[in-house]
């Protein structure tokens, strides 16, 4: 069995919530602030479900598999090398679209002028050694 649909009525209490960055029938996104009072709480040895409900996000509503799945991800953040976010790093990559420049696009952008850079002498190369009979 899958994850648990949010109804209308769940979405419409998840969105009302200040801890919520944003929530669709089968996701729901936290704000940084959040993961961070998560994490907090969650290395002092909260358990995640009690971390949650403290912070108005009931269990009966999230479901066990997604409460699992709430700690991993920001676990998983937490270690990565963006660390915790706004949202998911898909909805963060897909923000950068409105000209905010961030410094992983950046490092993306000067390696493929990199590569491009290297493609094109070898091209030059290839060129030379075909025109001259080498």
């Amino acid at each position: 069995m899958g994850k648990k649909v949010f109804t209308d009525e769940e979405m419409e209490m998840l969105r009302n919530n200040p801890y919520t960055y944003s929530v669709t029938p089968s996701t729901l996104y936290f704000t940084k602030e959040f993961k961070e009072l998560f994490w907090q709480e969650y290395q002092k040895g909260e358990v995640p479900r009690q971390i949650l409900d403290k912070y108005g996000y009931p269990a009966e509503v999230l479901g066990k598999k997604r409460i699992w799945g709430i700690a991993h991800n920001i676990k998983d953040q937490y270690y990565s090398e963006e660390g915790l976010r706004e949202g998911s790093l898909k909805k963060s990559a897909s923000a950068n679209n409105s000209n905010e420049i961030t410094e992983e696009t950046v490092r993306q952008l000067q390696e493929e002028v990199r590569q491009l850079r290297q493609e094109i002498e070898l091209i030059k190369k290839i060129s030379s050694c075909s025109t001259t009979g080498e």
